[in-house]
C-alpha cells in the first residue's frame, strides 16, 4: 500500500529495559515517495529484506524481549481429540 501511495514506511519496535522503562526505536524501513511504477517490485523486495533484517537486528540485541501469550507448542485441547 505504501509503495501505491508513493509513502515512507518506518519499523518502530519498544525493547523493555525493565522497571516499566522502554527504549523505543524507529528506523526508515523504505521510502516509496519518488519511485516509479517499473521500479515499485525491486522496492518492495528491497523493503522485505530490510525488513527482516531490522527484525534480526533487535532480536539479537534484545533475545528476551521477545514471547507471545499463546502456546504455540502445545495443541489445543481439542485438537487431539479430533485425530483419526
Amino acid at each position: 500500500m505504501a509503495a501505491l501511495l508513493r509513502r515512507p514506511v518506518f519499523f518502530m519496535t519498544g525493547l523493555y529495559l525493565g522497571a516499566n522503562r522502554y527504549r523505543i526505536h524507529f528506523d526508515m524501513l523504505a521510502d516509496f515517495t519518488n519511485i516509479t511504477p517499473g521500479q515499485r517490485k525491486a522496492a518492495i523486495e528491497t523493503a522485505i529484506t530490510r525488513y527482516a533484517a531490522l527484525l534480526e537486528h533487535y532480536c539479537r540485541a534484545a533475545p528476551y524481549n521477545w514471547f507471545n501469550f499463546f502456546d504455540f507448542w502445545q495443541p489445543a485441547p481439542d485438537a487431539a481429540a479430533n485425530k483419526p
